[in-house]
């Protein structure tokens, strides 16, 4: 039946989207409230969701089944995890939860079972994975008897709780061990958006996030009884968070603020004949006005160049003034490139790595070089996958192929 929709789709006669249609929605009814149908067509939908969710992470637990015994240490996790993503047009650390969740699963039988018949969505199954410790057979056979009557319609915060509650019970120990080492995982993580904006995300011990929050809060809630204070609560948090950060404990301390723009030009601006905008680096188009902005309240300005050409976008050129030098290669690989090039990965570059291998002839050129996270290096290392000379084509140990096309246009061309 598989092979047969398989070998269907995509012609004349229907599509995937009339398959799920055929199973999914339903007809309206004179006799139900209007509306009806449609609701009832959704719930049809989210079922088909959960079903396929549930069968996609126990393929995905069978492909790595099969290459374990071919692969030695975590490189069959690794490229098993990285071909499914591949498959799924996902990023590597998408494949590498979905390859977590199912090798839990496999010891969680009830579990999978009700996601598989729909009564528990990929979000709750997630976070009854992420909260539950590592359990002997014994203790896990236990907390799935507890946990499977209530199962049906569990809500994914419901889920941690009841998951955390009940491990305590059963294995006190693992618990704490999994709830000092969750403490331990402590990070910052900076997130670059557009228009000049990042996120800030700080992951640690609830109490010492308390204790950087709670002062923002009470600076924004005295601003709030300030009528000549018209700042957002946001802004007040933010900026007090700022000053907090890099005036140190007194907020009249001057600080020096350095800026650092490699900006992104067509050759034609080096001529005075283009009129195509700027690149902030790392943030992708930025408005002039906030350009203007983050140059005229910077106490310094270094600039470094990126020379585009007008007809592609190519980087043609890295202007070689620097300030931090790390390679004028590396920098120009990076600049080039902007995010990891593996297929359906947008992580941040790690590491500069040859496309055709240093060992078989590659030569360390901008032309043979391309910016790779360190999950994506580390499966293109794997025995069976492969990467084509120009680096467009990346083959998986299956034999399927994923394109890896070039970044976007460094700058946007002018429309004719």
């Amino acid at each position: 039946m598989a092979a047969e929709l398989a070998e269907g789709i995509g012609t004349a006669a229907y599509s995937f989207a009339d398959v799920v249609r055929s199973i999914v929605v339903v007809e309206p009814d004179p006799d139900e409230l209007p509306g009806a149908h449609l609701i009832d067509t959704i719930s049809a939908c989210e079922q088909v969701i959960r079903a396929a969710e549930a069968i996609q992470a126990q393929h995905a637990g069978m492909l790595l089944a099969e290459r374990e015994p071919l692969m030695e240490g975590r490189h069959a996790f690794l490229s098993a995890a990285g071909e499914t993503a591949l498959a799924r047009g996902m990023s590597p650390s998408a494949g590498i939860t979905q390859l977590e969740t199912a090798i839990t699963l496999s010891r969680l039988p009830a579990v999978q079972a009700a996601w598989v018949d729909g009564l528990v969505s990929g979000v709750t199954v997630r976070a009854i994975v992420k909260n539950l410790p590592s359990l002997d057979h014994a203790s896990m056979a236990l907390f799935e008897a507890e946990l499977e009557p209530h199962l049906p319609g569990l809500t994914p915060r419901a889920a941690a709780e009841l998951t955390r509650s009940l491990t305590l019970e059963i294995d006190p120990d693992e618990a704490d061990r999994k709830a000092l080492a969750a403490r331990e995982d402590q990070y910052v993580f900076v997130a670059d958006e557009a228009d000049g904006v990042a996120t800030l995300i700080a992951h640690g011990p609830a109490e010492l996030i308390h204790q950087i929050a709670d002062p923002l809060l009470a600076s924004a809630r005295r601003a709030k009884n300030d009528p000549g204070d018209q700042r957002s609560r946001g802004q007040v948090m933010f900026q007090t968070l700022h000053a907090s950060a890099v005036a140190g404990p007194n907020p009249e301390l001057e600080t020096m603020r350095t800026l650092e723009l490699a900006v992104v030009i067509s050759a034609e601006h080096l001529l005075g004949a283009g009129d195509t905008p700027a690149e902030l680096v790392g943030h992708g188009p930025v408005a002039p006005v906030v350009l203007d902005q983050l140059i005229d309240e910077a106490d310094r300005v270094f600039y470094r160049r990126l020379v585009t050409d007008p007809v592609d976008g190519r980087l043609l050129h890295t202007d070689p003034r620097r300030r931090l030098f790390t390679g004028a290669l590396a920098r120009h690989v990076r600049y080039r490139d902007k995010r990891c090039q593996g297929p359906s990965c947008d992580a941040a570059i790690a590491e500069i790595d040859h496309v055709r291998e240093f060992q078989h002839g590659g030569p360390t050129t901008a032309e043979n070089a391309e910016g790779l996270c360190v999950t994506t290096h580390t499966m293109k290392s794997i025995p069976g996958w492969a990467v084509s000379h120009d680096g467009a084509t990346w083959t998986t140990p299956t034999g399927h192929t994923y394109p890896s096309p070039p970044p976007p246009d460094v700058v946007r061309r002018r429309r004719e």
